[in-house]
């Protein structure tokens, strides 16, 4: 060995070589090596900053996690009870401490959902409750609100969104849409919030939490938009998150957050872009709550200076030393390990955090929830479990949970653990008292220790309705069976054992085909099948007959409905029997008597539509005819001649309105009454019924007064001739049976009983007459039925007005009552459906204002075209028209009708059914098809009835016969369609006169058009045609004749009647310019009358006289004569005749109003000395309530100025004194008739 080790040490180049193979060596290791770590390096910083990224991600969904747990526990103050206090929202937020433990959040609130239809009445709730200041916005009607109604904290900021509508944002109601849709929370895409402002403004989000109704399921789509509540939201802005997510990492990173939605809008304001430049780039997609995101991140140079401090960089100089070397590996480990440890401490504060959520969860936990050790001690009750309990959650905590549940943990018999989902037990209360529970049970182990977690739900409302339940269905009159899916009974009530005769426990769990008949058997089977298809209620026994099986065998008829019924997981259905047995022999006996009943009822409408047709036809001729002589138009008959032609007429009539009460009963008895609903007015209707009897009211010295409450509407939908008609039968029916007193007609509105109902229309005929005893209450409403003969042997009548009135009553869809005493009056109480009516389909139109035209011009420019085969009826109607200035075109065959229309056009056309060659009802038809005649007014004059459920909108049916004052209101109607299409435009500033010149001038006809400004008068102007103007001249800006001006400039004012009213008397220059129209200056202190008489030229156009007019001015002129004196009317009359006037006489007021309301008159003379001052309130009812526009002259004794000046104070034109002199007379008569056909002057 030493001879080896010498010959080894003799070699000195070894250590050189050894050197230098090692430093050779060594440094080609080092360079490898430097290479490798270079590499590695790079990797892990590259690895390193994908964690730091995963991290950022992972903090932002936990922290978005976090508020949705936040939100969720809160939610569950609401989910025991629809209706949270501010004082409960309070508490509640407060305990979050948001601003503690959860940075980063702006604001929670909550929002409530309303309908727009109970949207005032959530705002009158806010504000009773205190916030009286509490407003919604933005305005607007919408159909749906989410409004804001709490949040937290309150601060200058978040104050702004109380009150904020979230719906009406497009934004926000797409995400509360999502959200309650789907069930889950939902963020917003960005927006901005509404507690922004403009400095440091941010982009903000909202995560709405949907919100249902406690109770309410929720599984599908429409329970869950049927059962939302509400939303709690939290706002956040979005860089504050972000920067509350970063915490001191936030200068490390370049960020920046996209929505998918908007991807070229930065959500992070404040934050650059993300360079270019940067050394490491990531880009991650987000997905939460409905919303995808993209993060966006990039490393800054402090990050990556970071980096390279921490990465320990191998340097080749350095790595030639060993201790450099060294320290390297034992930074690098170091290092590696620091990072370890943090890493750790970080995952175990983040499962502290955890644990906090969850134990703050369970606190909020509307459910009693306990956890308890394998001991069975309590070591965790939250608040709900205290208040359960009747403790609190310290005092529990450590306590035994057999002392509060017993059993709940180990059973009596083997001590085995029980796990129950759902199942009821008891609860005992701190104070002893027990409650019934639903228990569940979950056990889990943790840290080889097993604990059990335990919720109770309280069952104590529930058991008591169920109670209910029970009494309810034991306390039911009907048979009440619950079977399940397999047809086994497992329910019956008392009644279902004394229907079918088995006692409860013979019942339950038998099939219940025991109790169908076995012939019934295969049907029950198909409507069983038929039931489990379709799942819906249904009501068996009213298509067929349905029998039971009682316990003896026997048959019985019944009725069933049967209902599904769940119970859990288990599908039961609900069966009612009702029994029908005696309602069936009630049947029977009522068909068998149907039967003969049909029988009777055809032989009587056979009679009658026969009867019919063979008297109405002579009697039509002995009515107009009776009625020409008894007028004595020529005055060639005796005053007994007339007074026969009287007796006739009335007699006539008399019979007419018999024959007419038969035929109602047995059209109504049949089903044939024709209802005709019309817009009618209920105040004009009142007044001609009591106005056509108040003659009889005084011929029996008694007192008939009317009156309707005013919140009565003025007009109704309704048959106007019938319910005229019973109004007629019950005033004389009452008038009839009332020796002294009065009779009072009271029409009231009563509000309907329910919400789901409608109002009614009570109309009350209270007389003081001899009463009616209870017993014979119903039998006066049968056809032909009087209390006795002696009744109608002393008072009259056929015993058919009573009957008809309540079965036209029924047919409108109400019905009478009767309260009555003998002795005390009665008071007759007809109650209607309220329908009401637009106001526009009824206008007051006056009589006057609408005279016949002569001249051979109709209302529609031609002549009255009538197709009658019978001649002397054609004749009379034609008289009638030409009296009214309708020249008259008479055809005797449907084709010569059809001829004549195909040449001329007719301002009417009177058209009989029953013709000799074709039917009318063709000649309608024809005549409806030519565009020419679709316009034109058709009246029908039959003896044939109308049929059932014909109507035409331009066509009118009469039943012959007609009486001639029928055929002089037709022509009067006639003649009023002449002023419908009158349009007046009413151009005023103050609003009040303008609301009042618009409801008189309605009244009058027109079709109103107000304007307050006259650039609106400028386009209603250029939009339609107008006949009057009414312009103020005290315009605001202009004056009302420059308004005339550019009116003139627009169209031309030819034809165009202008009223200018002014408070100040307007000056010769502007006198000068409005006389350059047709026009009138009025002051706005004169009186509605004085404008009325401006107007007459604008809306009666008199037609050109001809040379017979010339000659005899007052020549058809028509005088209505009223004087109580019968030796004055002759002599007057005797005047008047020679003056080829028509006169028309009556003594009464009573008699002059009907008169008045029955035909047109050019003249009225009233006698002011008749009884009880009459002939001056009859003049003032003229003029105001019936509209009267003709002149009226005052016949006084003497030449008294006061008696003028009291005729004129009641609206009279003018006063005649008596002796009458033919001179005087004829000169009066003259001045009163041209001065109203002569258009007025300018002044």
């Amino acid at each position: 060995m030493d001879d080896r080790s010498a010959l080894h040490s003799r070699k000195p180049w070894l250590p050189l070589v050894v050197t230098l193979a090692l430093m050779a060596g060594l440094g080609g290791w080092v360079v490898w090596q430097w290479q490798v770590q270079e590499a590695r390096i790079r990797a892990e910083q590259a690895q390193r900053f994908n964690l730091a990224v995963n991290d950022v991600e992972s903090n932002l969904r936990e922290r978005m996690r976090a508020y949705e747990m936040v939100m969720r526990g809160l939610a569950g103050l609401f989910v025991g009870s629809d209706t949270v206090s501010l004082d409960d929202w309070n508490r509640a937020s407060d305990q979050l401490q948001l601003q503690d433990f959860y940075p980063g959040i702006q604001a929670i609130a909550l929002a409530r959902y309303v309908r727009a239809e109970n949207l005032d009445a959530l705002l009158t709730q806010m504000r009773e409750e205190g916030r009286s200041n509490f407003r919604m916005y933005p305005a607007g009607e919408r159909d749906e609100y989410l409004i804001t109604d709490f949040i937290h904290p309150i601060d200058w900021r978040n104050r702004r969104v109380l009150g904020f509508d979230m719906l009406s944002e497009e934004t926000r109601r797409e995400a509360i849409t999502a959200a309650r849709n789907i069930g889950t929370p939902m963020l917003t895409g960005p927006l901005r919030l509404k507690q922004e402002t403009e400095q440091n403004a941010q982009v903000g989000i909202l995560l709405y939490l949907p919100l249902y109704r406690v109770g309410a399921s929720v599984t599908t789509l429409e329970e869950r938009q049927a059962a939302f509540a509400g939303t709690l939201h939290g706002a956040f802005r979005l860089t504050d998150l972000m920067e509350g997510v970063l915490g001191s990492r936030s200068k490390l990173f370049q960020l920046q957050l996209f929505d998918a939605a908007v991807p070229n809008q930065p959500l992070l304001v404040g934050r650059a872009p993300v360079s270019s430049d940067a050394r490491f780039h990531r880009t991650r997609n987000i997905y939460m709550y409905g919303r995808s995101w993209q993060l966006e991140v990039g490393s800054t140079p402090e990050y990556e200076a970071i980096l390279n401090r921490s990465s320990g960089a191998f340097n080749l100089a350095a790595a030639m030393t060993a201790a450099v070397l060294f320290s390297l590996l034992i930074g690098g480990y170091l290092y590696l390990r620091e990072r370890a440890l943090r890493s750790s401490q970080a995952l175990g504060a983040q499962l502290q955090e955890r644990e906090a959520w969850f134990r703050q969860l369970i606190e909020q936990l509307p459910v009693a929830t306990l956890l308890c050790n394998d001991q069975g001690r309590i070591e965790l009750a939250n608040q709900s479990a205290a208040a359960l309990l009747g403790s609190s959650a310290g005092l529990l905590a450590g306590e035994r949970l057999n002392r509060y549940v017993p059993g709940a943990l180990v059973d009596s018999a083997g001590g085995s653990q029980l796990e129950a989902s759902h199942q009821e037990s008891q609860a005992i209360r701190e104070d002893g008292a027990p409650i019934p529970v639903s228990l569940s049970l979950t056990s889990f182990r943790r840290d080889e220790a097993i604990y059990h977690l335990l919720n109770l739900v309280d069952l104590q409302q529930r058991k008591r309705d169920e109670e209910r339940f029970r009494n309810v269905v034991e306390a039911s009159p009907n048979a009440f069976l619950l079977f399940d899916h397999e047809g086994r009974i497992v329910m019956v009530n008392r009644q279902t054992e004394l229907l079918f005769g088995y006692s409860r426990q013979e019942l339950m769990g038998q099939p219940v085909e025991l109790l169908i008949p076995e012939s019934m058997r295969k049907i029950y089977h198909e409507v069983r099948y038929r039931f489990e298809q379709e799942g819906e209620s249904r009501r068996l026994g009213e298509n067929r007959e349905l029998f039971g099986r009682h316990r003896d065998g026997h048959l019985l008829p019944v009725e069933i409905g049967l209902s599904p019924l769940r119970s859990g997981e288990e599908q039961l259905v609900q069966a009612v029997v009702i029994d029908i047995g005696h309602r069936k022999a009630a049947e029977r006996r009522l068909r068998d008597q149907a039967n003969e009943l049909i029988v009777a009822n055809r032989y009587k409408s056979e009679f009658l539509a026969n009867m019919s047709h063979e008297l109405r036809t002579p009697l039509n001729s002995i009515l107009i005819l009776s009625d020409q002589l008894r007028q004595n138009a020529a005055s060639n008959l005796t005053e007994k001649q007339v007074r026969h032609a009287d007796i006739i007429n009335r007699a006539g009539h008399d019979l007419l309105q018999l024959i007419n009460d038969v035929l109602d009963l047995a059209k109504i008895e049949a089903g044939h009454m024709q209802i005709k609903p019309e817009p009618l007015n209920l105040a004009e209707l009142l007044a001609e019924s009591v106005a056509g009897l108040e003659p009889m009211a005084e011929q029996n010295g008694l007192s008939l007064t009317s009156r309707i409450d005013p919140d009565v509407p003025v007009s109704i939908i309704s048959d106007r001739a019938r319910l005229h008609q019973i109004l007629r039968n019950l005033i004389t029916n009452a008038l009839k049976f009332t020796e002294q007193g009065s009779v009072d007609i009271h029409v009231v509105q009563k509000p309907a009983e329910t919400p789901a109902g409608e109002d009614l229309l009570q109309i009350c005929v209270t007389d003081t007459g001899i009463g009616i005893a209870e017993d014979q209450h119903e039998r006066i409403f049968q056809a032909f039925q009087q209390i006795d003969g002696s009744i109608s042997r002393q008072y009259g009548g056929t015993g058919l007005g009573l009957a008809i009135a309540r079965q036209l009553a029924e047919v409108l869809g109400g019905g009478i009552r009767l309260r009555s005493a003998p002795g005390q009056g009665s008071s007759f109480t007809v109650e209607l459906p309220l329908k009401l009516a637009a106001t526009t389909e009824i206008r007051t139109l006056r009589p006057s204002q609408h005279r016949g035209q002569s001249g051979g011009q109709g209302v529609q420019g031609g002549g009255l075209l009538i197709v009658e085969d019978d001649a002397d009826f054609a004749s009379v109607v034609a008289e009638v028209g030409q009296s009214h200035g309708f020249p008259s075109v008479v055809c005797g065959t449907g084709q010569e009708g059809l001829e004549a229309l195909q040449q001329d056009r007719f301002a009417a056309v009177i058209l009989d059914i029953l013709l000799p060659d074709i039917c009318g009802w063709q000649v309608h038809r024809m005549l409806r098809d030519d565009p020419r005649h679709q316009d034109t007014p058709v009246y029908i004059i039959s003896c044939v009835p109308q049929p059932q459920g014909w109507s035409d909108d331009g066509s009118h049916y009469l039943l012959k016969p007609v009486a001639q004052s029928e055929l002089e209101r037709l022509f009067i109607d006639l003649a009023r369609q002449e002023t419908k299409s009158m349009r007046l435009l009413l151009v005023e500033t103050d609003s009040e006169r303008r609301s009042q010149l618009r409801e008189h001038f309605e009244r009058l006809g027109y079709r109103v058009t107000e304007c307050r400004r006259s650039e609106e008068a400028r386009l209603a102007y250029a939009e339609h045609v107008f006949t009057v103007l009414i312009i103020d001249f005290d315009l605001p800006g202009e004056d009302g004749l420059d308004l005339l001006e550019a009116l003139d400039r627009l169209r031309s004012l030819k034809d165009v009647r202008v009223i200018l009213n002014s408070r100040e008397p307007l000056s010769e220059k502007n006198l000068q310019r409005l006389r350059r129209y047709s026009s009138v200056a009025l002051s706005k202190t004169e009186e509605l009358e004085h404008m009325e008489d401006a107007l007459k030229p604008a809306a009666v156009e008199s037609a050109a006289p001809g040379m017979d007019e010339v000659d005899h001015p007052l020549l058809g002129q028509r005088v209505l004569l009223v004087d109580s004196d019968v030796r004055a009317i002759y002599a007057i009359s005797a005047m008047l005749d020679e003056q080829g006037l028509q006169v028309v006489p009556a003594t009464s007021r009573s008699e002059a109003l009907e008169r008045f309301d029955e035909d047109a008159f050019d003249l009225a003379l009233v006698d002011m000395g008749m009884p009880d001052n009459g002939g001056a309130a009859l003049i003032r009812q003229l003029r105001n309530d019936y509209g009267c526009q003709v002149p009226i002259v005052a016949l006084a004794v003497g030449d008294d100025p006061t008696v003028k000046d009291r005729s004129v104070a009641a609206g009279a034109d003018d006063v005649l004194f008596k002796p009458v002199e033919s001179a005087g007379l004829v000169e009066l008569l003259r001045r009163c008739l041209e001065q109203a056909d002569r258009p007025d002057e300018s002044p």
